[in-house]
């Protein structure tokens, strides 16, 4: 048995067994758009993607194709540009749906979090080469679900790392 198998092990046995074997039920769910959440940002990202587009199409004037490649590479990229992003949270993941593509991560792959003013940061644990490289996950607050947000990250992440900010302020550049 490697180190990896005994890992998960020993999180099963230290889980309580009410946890393991309960059924996945949804604790909040709510949508957040940056069209919302800062105008201008969207619009300039609007009119920047409009601008490559023209540019392709000046590139390859007569050769669509290359510009519904473009349109598909932006889309999947910029996606959470574009589109409303749908946060749903469990009592054993975290989920964040953008258009058709849909990512969901265990409350447990997280170890710390911090707190912005229009969301907050969950670290994913790097115990892997993917969570090495997607780092974490940003919740965005709506207008109203700040508190509840919190209090669910902070029920199943504990307490914010020493030094970390709370509420306004800019993110340290340590």
């Amino acid at each position: 048995m490697n180190q990896r198998q005994r890992g998960r092990q020993a999180e099963a046995q230290a889980a309580p067994e009410s946890d393991v074997r309960a059924p996945e039920t949804t604790l909040l769910t709510w949508t957040s758009s940056l069209r919302s959440r800062r105008p201008k940002t969207f619009a300039v990202g609007i009119l920047a993607t409009l601008l490559i587009l023209a540019l392709v199409w000046i590139a390859f004037p007569s050769q669509p194709g290359f510009l519904l490649i473009a349109l598909v590479m932006m889309g999947g990229a910029l996606g959470p540009l574009y589109f409303p992003v749908r946060f749903r949270l469990t009592n054993k993941r975290v989920y964040q749906r953008i258009f058709f593509s849909e990512d969901g991560h265990r409350w447990r792959d997280f170890d710390e979090y911090r707190v912005f003013d229009d969301g907050v940061f969950l670290r994913l644990r790097p115990t892997d080469l993917r969570n090495r490289y997607l780092k974490g996950l940003t919740l965005y607050f709506s207008p109203a679900n700040r508190d509840e947000v919190l209090g669910l990250v902070r029920r199943y992440l504990g307490q914010e790392k020493a030094g970390d900010r709370d509420e306004a302020g800019p993110p340290s550049k340590n």
